[in-house]
């Protein structure tokens, strides 16, 4: 009868514990120093004042012990590696490799017992700090507190186990593929962040040749998700969630820690077939090899490519694409050269020539637009809601920007119809800046019909002033943005200003006393309600609020003061009960934290009103009009109210 394949050895695995004991020695020093030291040194700290502080201090540190998982997901970050450096070193000296494999040890046994001394490298100190941990609070907590304490103490053992898992597991899946101690480490980091380098590279291209493009946030959903420092960092945040402390996310953890179970079978499957031979090589597996050559082509010609273009000012495509394409081929052949240990390769020059025109037919593809992200305009009608943010031109107050989100039809027609004509004239020559033109911007995330999201920013847009009238122009489409009345009110905030907020100050800036220019502010505290009553009917009736895409244009000059009024609101208050029961507020000492700006207009007149009853004409106060010089030709040389 054949004997069963043993997959495991004692003695080897005794013996690779003791070898390396410093390593596992210092990680569990450091939990040792973290947990229950940390809480013998509160205790005695605590004590001093008085035993009911103690307990109350003690209890808090054991309640908020899975806050160590932060560091603690960086701390397995780097011992991970090193256990792996340590446990798997005999694979990168062809001398240790020879006489490790020569054992009377199947090649399952070898790597199944390497892999889990260095994995007990890492959770036999936790558990060892957990126990003692668990023990210094049942001795100092009472016994009601057991539960809360210990409840917190297992969730962080269980959660930073799970996170050493994931990385030993990563770092031995590395360990697999490379014959050269020092290309571990640099395959185990690289490999960790690849997928966010790649995604910054390709959006990094993407933006420079796509004309408005902008990331899509599911992307970077994604792209978060396969970045694992990142991932679970955010992912083991420890706060206040519904009725109680807990992790921001356990399922991600607990994610993380399967995938380094399914590592641990990938790994062992790869190292039942690597050679020993390879000992010394940058990769080990000859099917990877081609992947890892292609791979530093295509990272080299984007990185140095766009680095070079910057650094020299080049920002063209007509410069980009030839430093791309002269990068990825020295990085094709400094992958040949490490993988050959020789810098005889220039003979490769067939595959740099291919990568190179693989690169080429990119660069031109994406200059062509055959993938259509630059004409791509939804249609109002598979747009649900869209979120703006949009220079709404001048005068310069409030309503400068429009932020907001919204799911009107008829919003959303304006909005796609500025979009397109944004789109249509992208290659317009740009402006004069004497010529009385104007740049705008718009910052678009669709919410589309089938679930799925667009985005778009588009910075410095050129607005002529002559195709104010000349339908799909991008002053055309602006003007009827500025005259829809509900957009311009979002603009303002004037439905949210007053959201759960008290009107505290209303003052004016920029005015005339006397004739002169005065720059203090006019105080109108008094009256403070009433004129913001008047502006809100003022702004109904279509006088006040008036947007204008031009700051130079005559229309909008005459009809605007440079006087602006200024509102403030306090939104932190606490609310107090009178001894007759009526809710009272008080507002004493509060901080104001929010503002409005409004450009008056002389055809305000309920504004107007309720400033002349201030009394600030009395007191050699007026508005101050637009200055101009008698010789221009363009603006007129006095505004009246």
């Amino acid at each position: 009868m054949r004997s069963a394949t043993s997959y495991f050895n004692g003695t080897l695995y005794r013996k690779t514990l003791a070898r390396f004991w410093p390593l596992w020695g210092l990680w569990g020093l450091g939990w040792l120093f973290l947990l229950p030291l940390n809480f013998l040194n509160s205790w005695l700290r605590y004590s001093r004042q008085s035993s009911s502080n103690a307990l109350r201090f003690m209890l808090q540190d054991a309640e908020n012990v899975p806050s160590l998982l932060s560091p603690g997901v960086f701390l397995a970050l780097l011992f991970a590696i090193l256990c792996a450096m340590a446990v798997f070193g005999y694979l990168y000296n062809s001398r240790s490799a020879c006489w490790t494999h020569a054992l009377p040890l199947r090649r399952e046994a070898l790597f199944t017992t390497q892999y889990l001394a260095g994995l007990s490298f890492l959770l036999l100190p936790l558990a060892a700090a957990g126990v003692l941990t668990a023990a210094v609070e049942v001795s100092f907590l009472p016994m009601d507190s057991w539960g809360t304490a210990l409840s917190a103490l297992l969730t962080w053992l269980l959660a930073q186990s799970g996170i050493c898992l994931f990385f030993f597991s990563f770092a031995a899946f590395c360990a697999m593929f490379t014959g050269h101690i020092l290309a571990l480490p640099a395959f185990y980091f690289i490999l960790n962040c690849l997928v966010s380098g790649l995604w910054a590279l390709v959006d990094a291209l993407m933006s420079e040749f796509f004309y408005g493009y902008w990331n899509n946030s599911g992307v970077l959903t994604v792209v978060e998700y396969l970045t694992p420092a990142h991932a679970l960092s955010r992912a083991v945040n420890y706060g206040y969630v519904d009725e109680g402390n807990q992790l921001s996310s356990p399922g991600t953890v607990a994610a993380y820690a399967l995938v380094g179970a399914a590592l641990f079978l990938v790994s062992l499957y790869v190292y039942r077939r690597r050679h020993v031979e390879t000992a010394g090589d940058v990769v080990a597996i000859p099917l990877v090899r081609p992947l890892f050559k292609y791979g530093v082509s295509f990272c080299v010609g984007l990185c140095f490519g766009m680095f070079t273009v910057a650094f020299f000012n080049f920002y063209s495509l007509t410069a980009l694409i030839p430093f791309i394409l002269l990068w990825s081929v020295v990085g094709y052949f400094a992958a040949e050269m490490l993988l050959k240990k020789s810098f005889r390769v220039f003979r490769a020059w067939r595959g740099a020539a291919v990568m190179a025109a693989v690169l080429l037919a990119l660069c031109l593809g994406c200059l062509a637009d055959v993938f259509g992200v630059v004409g791509r305009v939804p249609a109002p009608g598979q747009v649900t809601s869209v979120t703006v943010m949009l220079d709404m031109g001048y005068p310069f107050d409030g309503g400068r920007t429009l932020s907001t989100d919204f799911n009107d039809p008829k919003q959303i027609q304006i909005i796609t119809a500025l979009h397109q004509a944004i789109v249509d004239n992208r290659d317009r020559e740009g402006l004069d800046p004497d010529s009385g033109n104007d740049y705008t911007s718009a910052y678009l995330t669709y919410q589309l019909s089938n679930g799925s999201e667009l985005r778009r920013r588009y910075t410095g847009v050129p607005i002529h002033a002559g195709d104010l009238n000349t339908p799909g122009t991008v002053a055309y489409a602006m003007q009827q943005v500025l005259d829809d009345r509900a957009l311009v009110a979002a603009a303002y905030r004037f439905d949210s200003f007053l959201q759960d907020a008290r009107l505290t100050a209303a003052y004016l800036n920029m005015v005339l006393l006397n004739g002169e220019t005065h720059n203090e502010y006019i105080y109108l505290d008094d009256y403070r309600q009433e004129l913001w009553d008047a502006v809100q009917q003022d702004f109904a009736e279509g006088t006040i609020g008036v947007r204008w895409p031009f700051d130079n244009d005559r229309d909008r000059r005459e009809n605007t003061y440079m006087t602006d009024l200024i509102f403030e609101v306090s939104r932190n208050h606490s609310e107090d009960v009178s001894p007759a029961g009526e809710g009272n507020i008080r507002y004493e000492n509060l901080p104001t934290d929010d503002r409005l700006v409004i450009t008056l207009t002389p055809q305000a007149k309920h504004t107007l009103a309720v400033l002349d009853q201030t009394g600030i004409r009395e007191e050699g106060y007026e508005l101050c009009p637009w200055a101009y010089e008698e010789s221009d030709p363009v603006y007129p040389s006095t505004v009246s109210r």
